[in-house]
């Protein structure tokens, strides 16, 4: 991990991804996070969506990218006694992050006052659905209905042939709005160094979402367009011949992403297509809009003819801008990735060690280094409460009454 956020203090009280994402990326940039779950049914309920797992699979995913790096508590927040755990901490406590809708924090007393009157300096920060005010304000969110769906990603999508878009390729809105509140919470604890005030930071899936697809956004306002517009953000016809999809003759993908049209001969050449260049079809951008599925069958025609790793490394060295549309275990062994640490080892409670995604950001110039998978449910219970100032009949009794739970 880095040292960053090295000495901060960070309570979790938060579900699924979105936010605990959060609470992650302060984790790998060095904090002290500790993520309280409930006491009964396991926990956070998102480690037990099995439809998201493999058969045989033994840690879920989906819940270890959103928690590793953390010390697990088990917690009854909605008792008294729990509660009472909670503010002993709370002025020691630099930041407490949560996604429990109104209703639940009220019910457990961690609504920004009661919480921010134990420590004026805390950083309250909150993830919802769909904001704070309007008619969906008290309404649950996920991210592809709340970021994905209503913020027009899957519109962009739409293949216009009157059969559904395509899903999101993993969780997007949650994972950007993850990493993009951690900012938010890093810029209000720098005020706070400053000034010595304390900050409620907010963020919503449907806020990630809009601001994922500003660019159409923001073209619509400018086109004048009105709520029923049918047209979407993409342009009728076959689009850019070098901004495209080719597939190769292994049935692999390869996306050229050719933004500057002088970068058009030198893939001609590569291609074996000299020709190309000077015909007048495509002599310049316009011609090659004009003729844009000529030029894509003869691409096509080309790309077929060999195999995705042979254009791999064919192109490598390529004037334009190109990818390889690359399978998630490519990603897990591809040099790239692994050299720059994108991709990198954590280690589980018992010893094994898996690969995932590195929070975005790094720090002095290196990767990111050691991480710590996602914490069992109650894995840290006696060893937090034990710094917080409670004796082992004290935690023993606090665990008889259900209070907190204990890893087996």
């Amino acid at each position: 991990m880095y040292d960053v956020m090295q000495g901060v203090k960070v309570i979790e009280c938060a579900e699924h991804t979105f936010v605990p994402v959060a609470a992650t990326t302060l984790a790998d940039w060095g904090a002290d996070v500790i993520k309280i779950e409930r006491t009964t049914a396991g926990g956070d309920s998102s480690r037990h969506l099995a439809i998201l797992q493999r058969p045989g699979q033994k840690l879920n995913g989906f819940f270890e990218v959103a928690n590793r790096g953390k010390r697990g508590l088990a917690l009854d927040l909605t008792r008294p006694e729990g509660r009472e755990i909670l503010y002993r901490i709370i002025p020691e406590t630099d930041v407490f992050i949560t996604s429990l809708r109104e209703s639940a924090r009220r019910k457990m007393g961690i609504q920004p006052d009661d919480l921010m009157k134990l420590n004026p300096k805390l950083i309250y920060a909150r993830g919802t659905g769909y904001g704070l005010r309007g008619p969906l304000a008290g309404a649950p969110g996920f991210d592809h209905p709340s970021a994905w769906c209503r913020a027009g990603s899957a519109f962009a999508q739409d293949p216009r042939d009157g059969s559904p878009p395509p899903g999101q390729p993993g969780s997007v809105g949650d994972l950007t709005g993850g990493a993009t509140l951690a900012g938010a919470i890093a810029a209000a604890l720098f005020r706070r160094e400053r000034t010595g005030k304390g900050a409620v930071v907010d963020h919503a899936l449907y806020l990630m979402g809009s601001y994922i697809m500003t660019q159409s956004l923001a073209s619509a306002s400018l086109a004048g367009a009105s709520p029923d517009d049918p047209v979407g953000p993409r342009p009728a016809g076959p689009g850019h011949p070098l901004i495209h999809s080719y597939k190769t003759s292994d049935d692999r993908f390869l996306q050229l992403c050719f933004l500057m049209d002088r970068w058009f001969p030198d893939l001609a050449r590569r291609l074996g297509r000299e020709e190309l260049i000077d015909d007048p079809r495509f002599r310049d951008e316009p011609s090659k809009m004009a003729n844009a599925r000529a030029l894509i069958d003869e691409l096509q025609k080309e790309f077929s003819k060999k195999t995705l790793a042979q254009w791999c490394e064919l192109l490598v060295d390529c004037e334009g801008v190109w990818a390889p549309h690359y399978r998630p275990a490519e990603v897990l062994n591809d040099e790239q990735a692994l050299v720059n640490g994108f991709v990198t080892p954590v280690t589980t409670h018992d010893g094994e060690e898996y690969l995932a995604a590195a929070t975005p950001g790094q720090f002095d110039e290196r990767p990111v280094g050691e991480l710590a998978a996602a914490p069992a449910w109650g894995q840290h219970t006696d060893e937090i409460l034990t710094e917080w100032g409670l004796g082992p009949v004290e935690i023993a009794d606090l665990e008889a009454r259900g209070i907190i739970a204990r890893q087996a």
